[in-house]
């Protein structure tokens, strides 16, 4: 490994070992400890508090991740299948999985998977389990109505898929995204995200470096319905691969509050890149796993404390 390589890997670790620190110091506190209400919280008389949930908002299925953090005490699932085609022949399929808790109001805990992976390339074929993510999404700035949020997002993805079958490199990942977005009017967003990681090659031959650019743009025809369009650069996918530069398009339907369906496809603009990717998925809020707290939560007490003083 060179030295270059040894300071990146030191420096993913590094803000690996951070963040495992932070999430266990954020989750010895007690769970029934709150924070000070917030003044947009806090209900007077006239105006009793409502405890309507805000939409759903998935990271999924776009390559850009949002900045935004999952509502406090919530477990957000988001699944999906994608089918992508490489060189005429080559051919995979994978069964992605993310599982997001809002700790609290400015930290997410992430744990993911490519779930059953399988590829093919027209002789032979290989299947079996996909490697694991681990990592958090930590909010650094939102000032509502001003510059825009920033959060960063360190992840490690463990080697667990077969790399006697190439279903992986059988060495661990090491990554670091910027995430930041705005609204653009009333019924527009953008997000954009870079991210630079230490990838294994596998075979024994140190990381390399990879860095990621990505824009999305998404638009509201409905309260419900969002197209959008997204581009995606990647300096490269092995040691002395080239670069893969992708557009893709789709569209995510909130059925409701809580649930959301995704669709879209992508196209790759260089030789680097898949030439075709096509994919559909589910997001879905689950539930409040942390118990009687966070933002809704206390909606709902200043709602059942006002209507007890009513009586």
């Amino acid at each position: 490994m060179t030295r270059r390589h040894a300071r990146v890997v030191g420096l993913a670790i590094s803000s690996a070992s951070l963040l495992v620190t932070t999430a266990c110091a954020a989750m010895a506190r007690p769970l029934h400890a709150e924070p000070p209400l917030p003044q947009v919280e806090q209900a007077s008389a006239k105006e009793p508090a409502t405890a309507s949930p805000s939409p759903i908002e998935p990271d999924r299925p776009d390559v850009t991740n949002g900045a935004h953090i999952v509502g406090e005490g919530l477990l957000q699932v988001e699944l999906g299948y994608q089918h992508l085609r490489m060189r005429r022949t080559q051919r995979s399929q994978g069964t992605p999985v993310t599982l997001r808790l809002g700790l609290t109001e400015w930290l997410e805990l992430r744990a993911g998977s490519d779930g059953y992976v399988r590829q093919s390339d027209g002789v032979t074929s290989a299947s079996g389990a996909g490697n694991i993510q681990a990592g958090a999404k930590l909010r650094l700035f939102a000032e509502p109505g001003g510059l825009p949020v920033l959060s960063v997002l360190p992840t490690v993805n463990l080697p667990v898929a077969s790399a006697s079958k190439g279903l992986g490199s059988g060495d661990a990942d090491y990554s670091l995204a910027l995430l930041t977005g705005s609204d653009v009017g009333r019924t527009s967003h953008v997000d954009v995200n870079y991210a630079i990681g230490a990838i294994g090659a596998g075979g024994g031959a140190p990381h390399f470096i990879q860095q990621l650019v990505s824009v999305s743009a998404s638009h509201s025809l409905t309260e419900q319905l969002s197209p959008y369009l997204e581009a995606f650069w990647l300096s490269g996918q092995e040691p002395h691969g080239g670069r893969a530069l992708s557009i893709d398009g789709g569209l995510i339907q909130a059925v409701t509050a809580r649930f959301a369906v995704d669709g879209g496809l992508a196209v790759g603009l260089t030789q680097a890149a898949p030439d075709l990717s096509v994919f559909v998925g589910i997001s879905a809020i689950v539930g409040d796993v942390l118990g009687d707290h966070g933002v809704i939560a206390r909606q709902r007490r200043v709602a059942r404390l006002q209507r007890a003083a009513g009586h």
